[in-house]
């Protein structure tokens, strides 16, 4: 396992650090007239083009583009199920003490039950037991050469239908969708094959033999079509119905000829509705799982019977609109041996319960912290003990406008632990790198606690151990004498030195496993702590962003925690699957990006963030830096919302996950300039105070946005009117960063904003080469999906909110026919803004978003599909984030007859010779001229070459022509 993790991290890093060649493109227009000469707008105040051109040249981007990137079809995935199945196999679990016994409490029997639910179930199993030749046993309906006609809500837009079919011998059966007694979607499965009239017109399928099949219909009234699955395999894609003229559906029809098994009927409606931000809402028409609904009375008790409840791994959610209302339910059972102190650790139950050990109740959780409860007055030693939680339900109250209409955001319980010691007892540790140096200056932060009545006299041993990707033997040990008051929580710091350290980074994602050992005064090990962690240092320097001393960046985008398909989007929301993690990191990696930003939300002025722990294990292994947001982070609103008690709390749960780089405390708290100045100082007094207080390792961003805040320079000198101000100390802190979301090709800007960019808040903090500067959420601009693979979907052919940003970038709405030139839209200006924002000095990006899901899968600034297919934008971030690439020095779209190209190279890492080559080709491919530079010398660190301007010699006829840059070592 360890070696083949160590082989796809490899892989993955090789894509950039092992990189020779480095090339870029661009595309501009030549012509002999005077008027394009100089820095000409795609469109805005010195644009050349019109409107028509400007199409044609999106049209030729894309298709130049799509080859160049080798994605003609604008089909293919980012991320395989192969390769997530092999990122998860790999992942290395965290390391388990050896004195102390932890127990981790993975496998859980759950269910969710709201009041009354046990009547309303019996009444809807009544019905379908009623039905002709129905019969419902062992959890499914048995139909023997029987019927059911159910009348249904209308479906009368678009809907899906979903059930799992079982075939008795030589059985047969129809499922159809009627409306007005019409059939508008009719299947019939017999035999192995599949016959379904389309239009009037059969057609006959062959389809696998499995003991159960999976059979989906995805309806589409829009267009009168339909597709249909059986085990995920697509067999009919939007062929018409059988009754084109139906305009709704009210009846399912069920038919059977012999013995035929149906389970896990769903029918699933959506609907067009006025709010144009979500423009449609979704409904559940049938769930039905055919399984009885049991009372949970007396859940909390040894003696109640669970054998229907499912089994589940933690971290476990429920919710959605499938599970609306429900309380989830939870019971482990874990036998135990002798014990002096127990604690049992929850990561969170979200957002809050009820805690039961042994029947009795332990804890009454209301907020989503970190969960410690001492369990020793309710486990029994030696014995079988129950262990029973209670999630409470959760629905959004302010949902945020990128919410799905399912409010019923999940809830659930993160991944447990039970702890067995002694009386004194290592709370926990927290270990971060002084210098790295060599030796590395590894300080740790030991909190014991003694139960005891009186002083606890020993010692404290810290070991380090390789321990990713290959374990090895103790290289550093560090024994100090400790004296343990009793009944309170003592701290003590102790500075370990690792010599010849391999230090953590993305491309080298190398980890440690640190041991701590509590001895008594005669040198017996009574306690232990374990952890893993990365020799690593963050700083802000010299206007540069620092990693382990040397000059980098923070390169890649953001999740919003919104992931199809619809019926899981809100379930999943604040805890999504494993898979789900795996992919969106990969997804990353495969991007060229060594950042993801923790940016999940759902409501708008509530704290509303994440602290899954499973994203950092996962980063630190597959090498990727995190902006963490924590659980207390706000989106938007007052600032005031943030939860800065909690915040220390949360950072502790994560702080030895080498990939966490920076802090959150909230995305655009918007309303400071509602209040005075002093709301600004005391929000930023906050936020520092409360992450410092927690950690004085790693940077903060208190807002991703600081233009709401008062302050509008770098030095907090002057307020957004122009009066003189003195800012508070912690705002010029060496941890609190600068940043915000400068979108100059995006939200209907025209090229002239990239042209004269920065603006004047991002011009004073690059100005004072002091502080690193990022952008947290760029460009905002838009491309539509390759609408034919989405076809029957509730999104497909829906603009969303943002449509009208093509006007004032492009100058008209694009149609969806125009989804390619909307896509290279995205991706050229993406490129031309990124690249004037990297030589002006920005020191990381964060896209809006990484992939499709937001706004009901409306959205259209992710750079990956809701199905997970890549868009032009997310190879151009990927040519961006190369550690060294060429380009023209400017934004000028059309060269002019005494136009010059001047090219430029921005390199990151260590010094080199390169050479460069620049290539005119036609857009088939044809190269016309090139133009060599030798013996270029990039300097160590972060740099910017220009090179000497030319202008190819060939006339050419006016046209469209691409420039190709070659770096090479």
């Amino acid at each position: 396992m360890k070696h083949l993790f160590l082989s796809i991290s490899i892989l993955l890093c090789l894509n950039i650090s092992a990189q020779k060649q480095y090339k870029t493109f661009e595309l501009r227009y030549f012509t002999n007239d005077t008027k394009a000469n100089g820095e000409t707008d795609f469109s805005g105040e010195t644009e050349w083009m019109d409107l028509g051109q400007r199409i044609r040249f999106l049209d030729e981007y894309a298709n130049y583009a799509a080859r160049y990137f080798d994605n003609d079809g604008f089909d293919k995935k980012v991320v395989s199920d192969e390769e997530i199945d092999q990122l998860l196999t790999g992942i290395k679990p965290q390391p388990l003490t050896g004195i102390r016994q932890t127990i981790p409490l993975k496998e859980w029997k759950a269910y969710g039950y709201k009041t009354g639910q046990d009547t309303e179930q019996n009444k809807k199993l009544e019905y379908w037991g009623n039905c002709n030749g129905a019969k419902i046993e062992n959890g499914w309906l048995d139909l023997e050469n029987g019927s059911v006609k159910k009348d249904i809500d209308s479906l009368t837009w678009r809907f899906k239908l979903e059930t799992k079919i079982k075939f008795g011998q030589g059985s047969s059966c129809t499922i159809s969708l009627l409306g007005e007694n019409k059939k508008a979607i009719e299947a019939k499965l017999s035999g192995g094959k599949l016959n379904v009239v389309s239009n009037g017109k059969g057609i006959n399928k062959q389809i696998a033999n499995d003991e159960w099949l999976d059979l989906a219909i995805e309806g589409d009234f829009t267009q009168k079509r339909f597709n249909l699955y059986i085990n995920e395999e697509q067999l009919l894609c939007y062929v018409p119905m059988s009754d084109t003229a139906l305009t709704y559906i009210d009846k399912l029809s069920l038919q059977t000829s012999g013995k035929v098994s149906f389970d896990n009927i769903f029918v699933f409606n959506h609907n067009l509705i006025e709010n144009i931000k979500a423009r449609y809402a979704s409904s559940v028409v049938i769930d039905e799982d055919f399984e009885p609904k049991n009372n949970i009375e007396g859940w909390q008790k040894s003696s109640f019977d669970d054998k229907a409840w499912k089994e589940v791994v933690l971290p476990s959610a429920h919710g959605g609109i499938r599970e609306k209302g429900e309380d989830y339910y939870l019971r482990k059972e874990v036998e135990i041996g002798s014990f002096e102190r127990a604690v049992l650790e929850m990561e969170t139950l979200d957002p809050g319960g009820e805690v039961w050990i042994n029947g009795q109740v332990a804890a009454v959780i209301n907020t989503r912290r970190p969960v410690s409860i001492d369990a020793t007055p309710y486990l029994k030693p030696n014995t079988t003990n129950l262990i029973a939680v209670r999630v409470k339900p959760w629905k959004a109250s302010d949902p945020m406008h990128h919410a799905p209409s399912d409010h019923y955001i999940g809830w659930f319980l993160g991944r447990t632990k039970l702890m067995l010691s002694g009386k004194c007892m290592i709370q926990d540790a927290f270990v971060y790198s002084k210098n790295i140096g060599n030796p590395a200056n590894q300080s740790h932060k030991i909190h014991i606690q003694n139960k005891g009545k009186y002083y606890f006299k020993g010692s404290v041993e810290i070991n380090y151990y390789p321990w990713f990707p290959e374990e090895g033997g103790k290289i550093a040990s560090y024994n100090q004498n400790v004296q343990v008051r009793p009944g309170i929580a003592n701290e003590f710091e102790v500075d370990v030195p690792v010599y010849t350290p391999n230090l953590w980074t993305y491309n080298n994602p190398f980890l440690y496993k640190v041991e701590i050992i509590l001895k008594d005064e005669e040198g017996k090990p009574v306690d232990d702590y374990v952890t893993t962690t990365g020799i690593k240092k963050i700083e802000q320097k010299n206007g540069d962003f620092y990693f382990n001393g040397k000059p980098d960046m923070l390169n890649g985008a953001q999740i919003m925690g919104f992931r199809m398909p619809l019926e899981n989007i809100a379930k999943y929301n604040r805890c999504a699957p494993n898979e789900t993690i795996a992919e969106e990191l990969l997804m990353v990696k495969k991007m060229g990006a060594n950042m993801l930003r923790i940016h999940v939300h759902a409501q708008n002025d509530t704290t509303d963030g994440i602290n899954d722990s499973r994203y950092a294990e996962m980063a630190d292994q597959i090498g990727l830096c995190l902006i963490w947001q924590t659980s207390g982070w706000v989106r938007n609103g007052e600032a005031w919302n943030i939860d800065f008690e909690g915040f220390p709390e949360y950072i502790k749960q994560v702080y030895n996950h080498p990939s966490i780089v920076m802090w959150e405390a909230g995305n655009h708290p918007n309303l400071f300039k509602l209040h005075d100045i002093e709301d600004t100082h005391d929000f930023v007094k906050a936020c520092y105070r409360s992450i410092y207080s927690a950690d004085q390792s790693r940077i903060i961003s208190p807002t991703s946005f600081w233009q709401h805040a008062h302050y509008a320079n770098y030095e907090g000198t002057l307020d957004y009117k122009g009066n003189k101000i003195q800012p508070v100390p912690e705002y010029m802190s060496e941890l609190v960063t600068r940043g915000s979301q400068d979108a100059y090709a995006g939200y209907g800007h025209s090229w002239s904003s990239i042209r004269k960019a920065p603006n004047n808040w991002a011009a004073s903090c690059l100005a004072a080469k002091d502080k690193a500067y990022f952008n947290f959420e760029h460009e905002e601009s838009i491309g539509q999906p390759n609408w034919e693979l989405c076809k029957g979907k509730p999104w497909y052919l829906l603009h969303s909110y943002e449509h009208k940003y093509d006007a004032g970038s492009i100058g008209k709405e694009l149609s969806t026919d125009e989804w390619k030139a909307s896509q290279a839209w995205q991706a050229f200006s993406a490129w031309e803004s990124m690249k004037k924002q990297v030589l002006l000095g920005y020191d990381g990006f964060s896209w809006c978003c990484l992939h499709g899901g937001a706004n009901m899968g409306t959205y259209k600034k992710p750079l990956i599909d809701c199905l997970g297919h890549p868009k032009l934008a997310f190879y151009v971030n990927k040519m961006v984030f190369q550690t060294t690439w060429a380009g023209s020095n400017n934004v000028d779209v059309v060269y002019g007859p005494n136009d010059k190209i001047k090219p430029v190279i921005n390199h990151i890492g260590e010094a080199v010779n390169v050479s460069l080559v620049v290539k005119l080709e036609t857009l088939d491919g044809k190269v016309l001229e090139q133009k060599r530079f030798d013996g270029i010398s990039l300097a160590e660190g972060h740099s910017f070459t220009e090179l000497e301007e030319f202008r190819f010699s060939k006339k050419l006829k006016e046209n469209t022509y691409v420039i190709s840059y070659e770096v090479g070592e």
